[in-house]
Formats: C-alpha cells, sequence, structure tokens
C-alpha cells in the first residue's frame, strides 16, 4: 500500500503534463446584396473570439474594390460595407461576385474567407451547366473534384476559374472548356496547404461562365476544404501515455514478485 502511494504522486503529474486542447475559433459568416449600382456586404463573427483588422475585398469582373479596416470584430458582431457596383458589360445576364474577408486572430495570424454569389445585370439569364464539387481533406496535399454538366441542346465554351483563400495553393486557377450538348465532364484541381492551420476548414468555389446569344452566364459549385495534422505515433502526449502504462506494468510486476517472494519465504 505505502508503494502505491508512493507513486500516486507521480501518476498525477504526469497526467497534468498531457496537453489539454483550446476550442476557441473564429467564424465568419457573410452576405452580399447586389443592385444595379451598389453592393452591400454584412459580415458576422459566429465564433467564440473576436477577429481583428477585418478588411472586406470585392472582385467584381475582375475590378478589385477595398473596404477600410475594422479594428475588432465582437463575437456575434456585424460588420457592414456599402460599394458602389459601377459594373459595365456587353452583355446581359449573370456575373459573379467574389468576396474575400481577410482578417487575423489574437496572435495576429493572418487568415481569410471566401463567398462567392451572383446578380443578375440588365436581365436574368439560367445557365445550362449545373456543378458539383467534392469535399477533400489533406494534411500537405490533395485534390479537389469538379462534375460538370451541360444540359443544353448545344456545345458550351466556358471557362472555370477555382476560387480558393490564399492559405491554399492551387496547380491552375482557371481552364477553358468545350463542353459538348448533353454531356458530364470531370475535372480535377491539385491543391497544397500554404499557411493553413490544421484543425480549419476552408471554403472553396468553383465559376463556370460562358456567353451565348448575346447573354452572360454564370454556374457555380462550393466545397469544403479541412485541413488535419499528419499522424505521428511519437507525439508528446503519446509518449507521456506509454510511459505511463510501461511503469504501472512495471510496478505491479514488481509488486506480484514481491507478494510471491513472501509467501514462499513462509
Amino acid at each position: 500500500m505505502a508503494n502505491i502511494k508512493m507513486l500516486l504522486p507521480f501518476f498525477f503529474i504526469m497526467l497534468g503534463l498531457m496537453p489539454i486542447a483550446a476550442a476557441s475559433y473564429i467564424s465568419i459568416q457573410s452576405a452580399v446584396t447586389a443592385t444595379d449600382n451598389k453592393t452591400t456586404i454584412k459580415v458576422t463573427n459566429l465564433g467564440d473570439e473576436a477577429a481583428y483588422n477585418v478588411q472586406l475585398s470585392l472582385d467584381i469582373n475582375n475590378k478589385k474594390i477595398t473596404s477600410n479596416a475594422k479594428r475588432q470584430l465582437g463575437v456575434g458582431e456585424s460588420f457592414e460595407w456599402t460599394a458602389p457596383l459601377g459594373f459595365k458589360s456587353k452583355n446581359p445576364g449573370k456575373y459573379p461576385i467574389i468576396l474575400t474577408t481577410n482578417y487575423e486572430d489574437a496572435n495576429s495570424y493572418p487568415f481569410s474567407a471566401i463567398s462567392v454569389s451572383t446578380f443578375d445585370y440588365k436581365e436574368a439569364a439560367v445557365s445550362d451547366i449545373a456543378a458539383a464539387m467534392s469535399n477533400t481533406q489533406l494534411s500537405d496535399k490533395g485534390v479537389l473534384g469538379l462534375k460538370i454538366k451541360n444540359t443544353g441542346e448545344s456545345a458550351k465554351d466556358a471557362t472555370i476559374r477555382l476560387i480558393i483563400p490564399k492559405e491554399l495553393t492551387a496547380d491552375k486557377d482557371k481552364v477553358s472548356i468545350k463542353i459538348p450538348p448533353k454531356s458530364e465532364m470531370a475535372i480535377e484541381f491539385e491543391i497544397e496547404k500554404f499557411s493553413a492551420l490544421a484543425g480549419s476548414s476552408y471554403a472553396v468555389f468553383a465559376v463556370i461562365e460562358y456567353d451565348e446569344d448575346g447573354r452572360h452566364y454564370t454556374s457555380m459549385a462550393n466545397g469544403i476544404v479541412k485541413v488535419f495534422e499528419k499522424k505521428n505515433i511519437f507525439t508528446n502526449q503519446n509518449l507521456l501515455i506509454t510511459l505511463l502504462t510501461i511503469l504501472t506494468i512495471v510496478f505491479i510486476y514488481f509488486q506480484f514478485k514481491k507478494k510471491s517472494s513472501k509467501e514462499d519465504g513462509k
């Protein structure tokens, strides 16, 4: 019994050395409303810690507009920004709006969040192209799969843009393809971690555009890239657990050995 009492302090020290994970996170929700002459953006922090130096950037037909930075966006707090649309194009139809929300955490580590929506310029246009993107997980590198279906009666000369946050890198971000009528195609994008943190999830988008009969058409698909830490059996936590298990087995062995010796000596 005395030996067990001597071992207990060591047991609790080992437990105390095991790391405890914190669950704090920042989650940015965005909403974009576009009219003929202005765009209104509202971003809300749905996480459980504040975001800092929040700055919004709009990309409309390769024309970029950037807001002033908001020093702090608290938990549950929203940030609204209205920017002039000033959009002009030869063809009416549906066009994409790409919103990038840049922010930092309390340690000044930079993050970005992507959101893509569409707006109708002069008149609505319903695309014949449907698209679906797969989700993926990676520790260093991975593959994003995109399926495209042309439901129309004519071939489409389309441009595909991959929209990803700055924490990820892709082997290509723009592809031009010809999609035959009533057909499907599959495209893969190779992506890798640049500055993404393990445990983070990033929204990614594919924007598919084409012109036909004097109108512009846009379709889009979205997916999630989850970044995980590569498993290593020699992590500090696993090492501590292994050492504790070994010491416990050794202790039990010697206890039985000592007890057997006493019984043999009787």
